[in-house]
């Protein structure tokens, strides 16, 4: 039987079970990726925001776009997990603005794709190239071995998604 002098050698014990224990460590790195995660995506979502002054859903929709290419707005709506009235203001908004265009398929005249102008594909190489500048400053702060690291861990919670 295991005895305790004060709390705090209870508190030791605790924390030296949990820790021996995987699952407790794996909830405990979750906990931090939670809080640390969204911290590095606002900042890169606010030098976006300087290089394109639009809402953060049409951002999504134009990065969508570019990754991807021309889309219906019906798969626009599924993987921004939107609404159809939703989806259709946010392109509305991104075609005012010159950013992407509409066309009737060709295959159904009923649907809509949306793909990017001329401009759209600028504004999304200016946000890549800030992304990217974003990033450059961040791994000139690690070693390189740690950011090849980091890529590779990326690349493999991207497969598990």
């Amino acid at each position: 039987m295991l005895k305790f002098s004060d709390a705090n050698d209870v508190g030791v014990f605790i924390h030296l079970k949990i820790e021996s224990h995987p699952m407790k460590t794996i909830h405990a790195i979750a906990e931090e990726v939670a809080m640390i995660g969204p911290q590095i995506g606002r900042r890169i979502m606010a030098d976006l925001a300087q290089v394109a002054d639009i809402p953060h859903a049409q951002l999504c929709v134009v990065m969508l776009l570019f990754h991807q290419g021309p889309k219906h707005l019906s798969d626009i709506c599924q993987q921004m997990k939107v609404s159809a009235p939703t989806a259709t203001g946010i392109v509305t908004r991104l075609e005012k603005s010159g950013f992407v265009s509409r066309t009737a398929d060709i295959k159904d005249r009923r649907a809509v794709v949306v793909c990017l102008t001329a401009d759209g594909r600028k504004l999304t190489q200016k946000m890549r190239a800030v992304v990217v500048k974003r990033w450059t400053d961040i791994f000139l702060k690690i070693s390189r071995e740690d950011a090849q690291k980091y890529l590779e861990i990326l690349k493999k919670i991207s497969e598990a998604i």
